[in-house]
This record gives structure tokens, C-alpha cells and sequence, in this order.
């Protein structure tokens, strides 16, 4: 896995074993806010790193490799998700492109009863990506300092980048106590840290709720059946969204469109 975030594991349905970074203006969270995220994440990240030893040598009985290669590990995390009851997670960042597949998938996993909280880095995400996840469910996404990536499982394991195995990145299920415990103080660092979620700057404002999101997605260049997908909508839904979005923005075609809502992104959110 070709990645800078050492902890770094792709989400269900994630073809890319990299995410995403983006260019966003650094938020006014508390210098101090943000430092007991970073040692709260240096302290998860040493008992990793133990752990992803012990398994190397052989000898970890509170922790075990579930699966690897990134074809592998995203086909795991597919077939067990539907098993958890609550899902606690930390992302360091994500592309509109990986977005569109695992916020429906989440979106059905809560449908069916799982109670999740997902953490993004609000400074690695681009304001495209920031539109798609505001107007999700209250509660379900947050925005925060995410520096590494983690999943918190019914609150009796945690998911981390494993060993490497045969030249392949791996998951690895962990239930010892001491890195339990650095993950749930990892965990309420960045719940601490988390900032309103917010909707586009300036004149974005003047849009729906799901036309911001739909914003969003036009900015990834997405087709409307990938949109209305991406959404859970109709087609038909969303082509009327468009129409009613191209009024507001005060164009006539989705190419001028285009060129306005990225001048209005600045790509920099």
C-alpha cells in the first residue's frame, strides 16, 4: 500500500490504496486542540507498531491478520461490516471519487441498524468532497483533525494497518487492552477536535441541501446515473436538481456550470 499515513487501511468498496489530499484552508481549530490529536496519534501509532511486530514474529495472541492485499482487505471489511453494531471510525482523507461508493454503503448499513460516527480531516478534504458528506445524516459524519486512520469495532477491537505479508499491506484485528486504549483516547482527541459541519462558501448558499451535494459530485465530473446513485435519489430527481441549479447559478448549459462552480471553489474550498 503506497500511502504517507502509516496507519492508512481502504474502506469498503475502495479500489484506490491511496487517498486523496486536499488543498483546503487550514481551519481555525486551537493549536492546542490540535496537538493532543497528534499525541494521542503518536501514542496509537507505537502500539501499532508493537503489535504489527509481535504478529511479524509470530506471537500476538490479542491480535491477528484478517486479511491483505487491498482487494482482499476491502472484499473483508465488505462481508463483515453487516455483523457490526456500532462502527466508530477516523479518516485522514477521501476523494469525492471514493465518497460516492462508501457513503451509500454506510448510508445502508445505518438503515439497517449500525450505529456509525466517521471523522474526516477537514484540512485534507477538498470543499467537494466537504458538500458531499455536510448533508448526510446529522451525527453520522464530523469534521475534525483526523491525522491517522482507524476503526473502532463494537467497541471491543480495533482495526489497523497490519504487517506487511509477502510484500503485500495487510489489516489487522486488535483487542489488546493497552491498544484499546490508546485508540479510544485517539478517538476522543479527534471527537474533541470536530467542527461544525458547514455548508459551501459564499453564494453556495443560495442552494438546496441536496443541490450542494450535487455540487459536490458535478465537480468530480460524475454522470447523472452515478450522482443519483451517489445520492439515493431518482435520475430524474436529479436532472431536475441540475436544471434548478443552472437557473441559480445563471448559466445555460452544465459547461458554464462547471467553470463558475469551480471559480466559486477556487479548488481550495
Amino acid at each position: 500500500m503506497t500511502t504517507d499515513d502509516p496507519l492508512a487501511l481502504p474502506d469498503p468498496g475502495d479500489d484506490h490504496s491511496v487517498v486523496g489530499v486536499g488543498l483546503g484552508p487550514r481551519n481555525p481549530m486551537p493549536e492546542s486542540v490540535r496537538q493532543t490529536v497528534l499525541d494521542a496519534a503518536a501514542a496509537l501509532q507505537m502500539r501499532r507498531t508493537e503489535t504489527a511486530a509481535a504478529l511479524r514474529r509470530g506471537g500476538a495472541a490479542d491480535a491477528e491478520v484478517v486479511a491483505t492485499g487491498v482487494t482482499r482487505v476491502n472484499r473483508y471489511l465488505y462481508e463483515v461490516a453487516p455483523g457490526w453494531q456500532e462502527l466508530l471510525s477516523v479518516r485522514p482523507s477521501a476523494t469525492v471519487e471514493q465518497l460516492r461508493v462508501s457513503v451509500p454503503a454506510n448510508r445502508r448499513l445505518v438503515e439497517r441498524g449500525l450505529r456509525m460516527v466517521s471523522l474526516f480531516d477537514y484540512d485534507a478534504l477538498d470543499l467537494d468532497a466537504r458538500l458531499v458528506l455536510a448533508h448526510e445524516p446529522d451525527g453520522n459524519y464530523l469534521f475534525g483533525s483526523a491525522p491517522v486512520q482507524m476503526k473502532i469495532i463494537d467497541r471491543r477491537s480495533v482495526l489497523l494497518q497490519g504487517p506487511e505479508v509477502d510484500g503485500e499491506p495487510s489489516l489487522m484485528s486488535v483487542t489488546s487492552a493497552s491498544c484499546l486504549d490508546a485508540a479510544w483516547h485517539y478517538w476522543d482527541a479527534t471527537v474533541a477536535s470536530a467542527i461544525p459541519l458547514e455548508t459551501g462558501p459564499g453564494r453556495y448558499r443560495e442552494l438546496t441541501a441536496r443541490q450542494q451535494q450535487i455540487v459536490g459530485l458535478l465537480l468530480a465530473d460524475l454522470t447523472d446515473d452515478a450522482v443519483a446513485a451517489s445520492i439515493g435519489v431518482s435520475v430524474r430527481t436529479i436532472r431536475s436538481d441540475v436544471a434548478a441549479i443552472l437557473t441559480a447559478l445563471g448559466v445555460k448549459s452544465r459547461f458554464a456550470a462547471g467553470a463558475r462552480l469551480q471559480l466559486w471553489a477556487g479548488r481550495n474550498g
